[in-house]
């Protein structure tokens, strides 16, 4: 009986910046095929052939990792302190029975 390797449905940031920085020598290596690549790293070929583009065009720098910035805070640091002391005080203060 033959057992895949397991692998997580979801990769965090730094793995996915770790799987594509291994992925580095072999993407700079022409002998290898797209498909063998993305076998052995397990993403579609489509992947690296942009990770190749991104190697090409600005270097190792490329394949880290950018930034998350996520959505904008609506509301100043004031605000979520004093909202934090809100849900931490006594919610009969703020009119609930218990």
């Amino acid at each position: 009986m033959t057992v895949s390797p397991w692998r997580p449905s979801r990769l965090t940031r730094a793995q996915q910046e770790e799987r594509r920085l291994a992925a580095q020598p072999a993407l700079n290596d022409p002998s290898r095929t797209t498909l063998d690549l993305a076998q052995q790293f397990g993403v579609a070929e489509v992947t690296i052939r942009a990770w190749r583009a991104r190697l090409r065009r600005d270097g190792e720098e490329a394949l880290r990792a950018s930034r998350a910035t996520g959505r904008p805070e609506r509301l100043t640091a004031a605000q979520q302190d004093e909202i934090g002391a809100i849900l931490d005080g006594d919610p009969r203060a703020q009119g609930f029975d218990t």
